[in-house]
């Protein structure tokens, strides 16, 4: 069995619903991986279609449509405010083409 099934089980069976949620240190100890990887492997998943969430509390497998829900709508809070900090408008006014060159450093 691969690490992202097994982790998937793992879930699924140990840490079904919101109240059961499981750190991310102790999935990473478990499965002996490092923090990226494991948020990797748990984006993919949620790719996938597989309703694994996430909270102050840690990850767990879904187990309502209403927590697959409420995760969902917070993640788009998130990514949406992530976007505006990151917003960028340029207006170039020039009867000749411009070449425009852009460097952004995140901190």
């Amino acid at each position: 069995m691969d690490c992202q099934t097994a982790i998937c089980n793992y879930l699924k069976e140990h840490h079904n619903g919101k109240g059961n949620a499981v750190y991310s240190r102790e999935l990473e100890r478990r499965f002996s991986l490092n923090g990226r990887t494991l948020r990797r492997i748990i984006s993919t998943l949620r790719r996938d279609g597989k309703p694994i969430c996430s909270g102050i509390h840690g990850y767990y497998y879904a187990e309502t449509r209403d927590e697959v829900d409420a995760f969902s709508c917070f993640r788009t809070r998130v990514i949406r405010i992530s976007n505006e900090r990151l917003k960028v408008n340029i207006s170039v006014r020039s009867e000749e083409p411009v070449s425009v060159s852009i460097r952004i450093n995140l901190k």
